[in-house]
């Protein structure tokens, strides 16, 4: 029997050493202490004492990441200070923690190996399909007095060895200027740019010259398409941005997007579509991670003391009754007059309350700590909750009929959650800082209150703080410290020095309570922004004046050109003739008026100019939330044009413009007088107030000068 008793306390010896290993316990506490050198070895020991316990390996796992983390932080630390070989001793301890992390070691190689400028990938410019061959030798011609512009364009072509041809409607103009040491782009380029033409490549020994004007443009221009894959940003909303960095006085962009691949398909110019290759590749970084190191530790201590003299209740009852005679005296209280007695005290009895004595103490303690660790990236909300649902009765009232008195009673449970909640809201900046916006709620049960419902303890902390990489902050001073007394007895005597201990019970309790949280952020990965990503990006300087929407000439040898007085002189002189100006006007009529939604409405563009017109491109902007733009018909003075006027109109709903343009087939007559051009179709979409405005007018009169025109607008209201 002894022996049986000895192996029963040995068995239970091992289960209770089973339960909790010993080395497990110090390894946390050495861990809660950052020792994560020692804490290791104690999970590792207790992993070798029972390897299949999963609590011990995650345990383990857990103190080398945190291990690791800690490593990397002091690489960085030495790394900023210039000591390398110091910083890649620390980062290969790192690494051996953590092997699976590829990112150590790409860190680590950053010291030892020097970033490779010319390595970067670089985005390649887009080349025409097709290539001129001419040739290479450097061109020697001198224009210095003022020629035919076609025959310094075919003296160009022919010493290049290339064949010039011109467009139908290209206006010859005189022009003198210096091609010497000039490769035949470079000097093509400057001609067409002074003359207000561009080029396109027909084959390798054919250039076509073309008028430089909207309308030609979307005739000859080449454009290419291309797809971008994003990685890091939805493609939805860049799509946006894309079309207003894009939208100029002659072109909108196509772009359409795949919601499942992520991606962007771009219909452009060349010279866009580069530009969309670098503001991508600025535009889709990867967000930063953030690594934020918790502790939550709430201290609570309740007391509670009863002591005295306690009563079941507080009344004292009279009853008259005859208990000789059942015949006479009723249940419901009614007597018989003849048996009245009320001399006799046995006709008469009393109730009067049980008292009891209370001698009761409770002392209880209460100790939650948390170490929650919360990885996110930045901008993005993290939500940390552990606990349990508690459910919390709630009575309703109904009526049984329709229309009667809600008395039915219906109770039904709602689960609140008690435990720790933790919602953080990281913002990682470029200086290696961090700013948490913190909501963390620690609620635990405090007991029951009226009908068993349980009462909840609640401490809630809700800020917004900016720390430092690595940097501790300290949230404390959530101290509760309670003491409620409460006396009950007999009135009158319970007030009485010393004996009024026996006429009433006391009821004292002490509540002390304290919350303490430490936060630390560690940043893991911040936005790879590069030097490259800094600097500005250049736009238009490849392309003419007229494509990019600037009324000058762009000539890169504009000083060594000869200039000729009496050219300027009749530019000027036609410039201030009567009508150039101020009576010249593109107008949009109705000016004002007010359309319900739904309905249709329609805005004339009108022309009114003293000169004559020889070609001409604007753009319609409005709201494309408040009308929708259904077509734009030609007017009736552009049919003065001929039967097959050259009439332009692009219509783009999503970034509320339209371009409209025509140009006169016939070389040297234009448009003259007032009439409308065309009929804007709009359909009112949703109500409110906004205008229809002219914008970006430009013309050339029939002897190929500018001609200035006065945008109109029109304001309309959708009810």
């Amino acid at each position: 029997m002894r022996k049986l008793v000895v192996l029963s306390f040995l068995l239970m010896s091992l289960s209770a050493c089973a339960v909790v290993s010993s080395q497990y316990s110090l390894g946390a506490r050495a861990e809660m202490n950052q020792q994560y050198e020692d804490a290791i070895a104690y999970y590792e020991k207790a992993t070798l004492e029972d390897p299949r316990d999963a609590v011990y390996r995650a345990a383990l796992q857990r103190a080398k990441i945190r291990a690791s983390l800690s490593y990397i932080r002091t690489a960085r630390a030495l790394a900023e200070q210039g000591k390398k070989e110091e910083a890649l001793a620390v980062y290969a301890k790192a690494q051996s923690y953590n092997p699976r992390d590829p990112a150590i070691a790409r860190e680590a190689r950053l010291l030892t190996v020097p970033q490779d400028k010319a390595a970067e990938a670089k985005p390649e410019r887009i080349e025409f399909p097709i290539k001129l061959k001419v040739k290479d030798e450097p061109l020697q011609l001198k224009f210095p007095v003022e020629t035919s512009i076609r025959s310094i364009f075919l003296a160009l072509g022919k010493a290049a060895g290339i064949s010039v041809i011109f467009d139908e409607n290209f206006r010859d103009v005189p022009y003198a200027t210096d091609l010497s040491n000039m490769t035949f782009e470079q000097a093509l380029r400057s001609i067409c740019t002074a003359s207000k033409n561009f080029s396109r490549i027909i084959d390798e020994r054919t250039v076509l010259v073309i008028p430089d004007n909207a309308m030609k443009r979307m005739q000859y221009e080449v454009n290419c398409i291309r797809t971008f894959y994003l990685a890091n940003v939805a493609a939805k909303d860049v799509q946006g941005n894309l079309s207003s960095m894009l939208r100029s006085t002659i072109r909108v962009p196509n772009i359409i997007i795949d919601a499942n691949l992520n991606s962007l398909t771009i219909r452009s110019t060349p010279q866009e579509i580069e530009l969309v290759e670098k503001l991508l590749r600025v535009w889709d970084k990867p967000k930063g991670e953030v690594v934020i190191d918790m502790e939550i530790m709430e201290v609570s201590r309740l007391k509670e003391r009863q002591l005295g003299i306690s009563f079941d209740n507080n009344q004292i009852g009279l009853q008259y009754g005859n208990t000789t005679s059942s015949s006479t005296t009723s249940s419901a209280g009614w007597h018989a007059l003849d048996s009245l007695d009320f001399s006799k005290a046995a006709n008469f009895t009393i109730s009067l309350p049980t008292s009891y004595l209370d001698l009761l103490e409770s002392d209880a303690d209460t100790k939650i700590i948390a170490q929650p660790r919360l990885p996110g990236v930045s901008d993005e909300e993290m939500r940390h909750l552990v606990g349990q649902k508690i459910p919390i009765p709630q009575t309703s009232f109904y009526s049984i009929a329709a229309g009667g008195v809600s008395q039915q009673p219906v109770t039904s449970f709602t689960q609140q959650d008690v435990g720790i909640e933790i919602k953080i809201k990281p913002t990682i900046h470029r200086e290696r800082e961090v700013t948490l916006a913190l909501e963390i709620k620690v609620t635990s049960l405090g007991g029951t209150g009226y009908a068993d419902i349980p009462i909840i303890n609640t401490r809630e902390i809700k800020n917004t703080i900016r720390l430092r990489d690595g940097e501790t902050s300290l949230l404390a001073g959530l101290l509760k410290d309670e003491e409620r007394r409460t006396i009950k007895g007999i009135p009158g005597l319970k007030d009485i020095p010393l004996l009024g201990r026996l006429f009433s019970a006391e009821d004292t309790t002490i509540e002390q309570s304290d919350v303490i949280l430490t936060i630390t952020p560690y940043i893991i990965r911040t936005v790879p922004v590069t030097a490259e990503d800094a600097k500005p990006l250049w736009v238009d300087v490849d392309t003419s004046a007229s494509e990019a929407g600037v009324p000058v000439l762009l000539e890169d040898d504009l000083m060594s050109r000869q200039i000729n007085p009496g050219a300027i002189e009749r530019s000027l002189q036609a410039r201030n003739q009567p009508g150039a100006g101020g009576s010249n006007a593109v107008q949009l009529l109705p000016a004002n008026f007010e359309v319900p939604v739904g309905r249709e409405v329609r805005v004339s563009v009108n022309l009114r100019s003293d000169q004559e017109i020889g070609n001409m491109s604007l753009n319609i902007s409005y709201n494309a939330q408040q009308l929708n733009l259904k077509d734009v018909l030609e007017g009736g003075l552009i049919r003065q044009l001929g039967e097959q006027p050259a009439f332009l109109k692009n219509i783009d709903n999503n970034g509320g413009i339209c371009t409209i343009g025509f140009s006169n087939p016939q070389v040297g007559k234009g448009l003259r007088g007032g009439g409308t051009i065309a009929t804007l179709v709009f359909e009112a979409k949703s109500a409110g107030e906004g205008m229809v405005s002219v914008t970006n007018i430009s013309a050339m009169g029939a002897n190929g000068l500018p001609v200035t025109l006065t945008p109109g607008q029109s304001r309309i209201v959708v009810r």
